[in-house]
């Protein structure tokens, strides 16, 4: 696909989908604070946190990669109607489970959810702003971020009014009466049947591999949040409904940023602007394992989301530009994909590494990985961006 011109004009994106992509990812942001209240209700080992995290990333992963190249075939609307109603099985296994084995379950009810869902969703939006993809993608990174950030202080309150298992009914019941707009939805798709062997024809295109690094730059650190921020900040002091607070905190810059920074990807490149964000964060991500009062953590997660507000549209854009018309939502499936299954990994690691040998043994390494994918993404996807936007000049 190509680049797309380098003007200014309105994004087109459907008020409906925001809504709907912001209602499935408050489960994810629920069940991010609460997992510390789970282990000690279930009575499960630390290690559970990471199986549970895990879990659901290598389920969505699953779901990407056999499932998102059917969105391009005309099954689009399918995918957004079966990632919603599967996503509302898993938050109401959440409500109801009672064993570590049951909440992996829900879990990996939740990622093939949302690994249907997702993939359908950047396809709308990718077709209807081929000119302003990054903008597009960062306005539905907005919500789906936006709620996320709403998932942990609505989950705290519910929880400690109500019980650990409100939440989760609430938000099935919120997701159900989504459910009639989005079977009105139209997915568009490609004329003509979509090539086989999809993943082995983007692979083979340098710029879907620098994405992919760039997305690892967000994803490795996704992992790491997912299953030990909550403990991590606990272990210093913090209150629930402070853990949930910081949760926003951190999510506010790119609920509230990331379509200006997918329109700044648009016009400098989406791998210079993501390859800088990402180093920009490296120093942030060594304080944390430094830093022991809570609410200076929160602050440092603050300025280290908004340099994330601009990597997330960005990573995004930059496979989108890179793929072929016909592979549009399989481009944006491997994506993900490749994401969860290193976040899977980061998250499987990091509770028996931070177990063991403390905060700044789990986050130096961390920030390290951060920068050397950074700078990989561009130096390997540098000299094919640089043509396609003194094309789009």
């Amino acid at each position: 696909m190509q680049l797309g011109k380098r003007e200014s004009g309105a994004v087109d994106v459907p008020v409906s989908l925001l809504i709907v992509s912001a209602t499935v990812t408050i489960g994810f942001g629920a069940i991010f604070a609460l997992l510390p209240d789970y282990q000690r209700e279930l009575h499960f080992q630390p290690w559970g946190l990471g199986a549970a995290v895990a879990a659901s990333f290598l389920a969505g992963f699953a779901s990407q990669v056999a499932l998102s190249r059917y969105a391009d075939r005309g099954f689009g609307r399918a995918m957004l109607i079966g990632g919603v109603l599967v996503s509302i099985a898993g938050l109401l296994w959440l409500a109801v489970a009672h064993h570590l084995v049951e909440l992996v379950g829900a879990r990996v009810v939740l990622g093939l959810g949302e690994g249907a869902f997702v993939p359908a969703a950047r396809r709308v939006v990718i077709e209807r702003n081929p000119d302003l993809m990054g903008a597009a993608l960062g306005r539905l990174s907005s919500f789906t971020v936006g709620g996320f950030l709403l998932g942990p202080p609505v989950g705290a309150v519910l929880a400690d009014a109500f019980g650990l298992r409100a939440p989760f009914f609430l938000l099935a019941a919120l997701l159900a009466c989504s459910v009639p707009t989005v079977v009105r939805m139209r997915v568009p798709a490609v004329t003509g049947e979509s090539p086989r062997r999809a993943l082995r024809i983007l692979l083979s295109r340098r710029g879907i591999r620098a994405g992919l690094l760039l997305g690892a730059t967000l994803y490795v650190p996704i992992g790491v949040y997912d299953s030990l921020w909550a403990r991590f900040l606990e272990d210093r002091g913090a209150t629930r409904l402070f853990v949930a607070l910081s949760l926003t905190i951190f999510a506010a810059p790119i609920a509230l940023l990331a379509p200006i920074g997918g329109r700044i990807a648009d016009r400098y490149g989406p791998l210079r602007v993501g390859a800088t964000c990402a180093v920009c964060t490296v120093p942030f991500v060594v304080a944390y394992g430094f830093v022991t009062t809570p609410i200076f953590l929160a602050m440092i997660a603050f300025v280290h989301s908004v340099f994330d507000s601009g990597s997330t549209p960005a990573g995004q854009a930059a496979v989108a530009t890179a793929s072929p018309p016909e592979l549009v939502a399989a481009g944006q499936g491997l994506y993900e994909a490749t994401g969860l299954v290193i976040a899977a990994t980061s998250a499987a690691v990091a509770a028996p590494l931070y177990g063991r040998w403390g905060a700044a043994a789990l986050w130096c390494p961390l920030a390290a990985a951060i920068g050397l994918f950074g700078i990989l993404a561009y130096r390997s996807g540098s000299a094919d961006e640089k043509i396609r936007m003194r094309g789009v000049r």
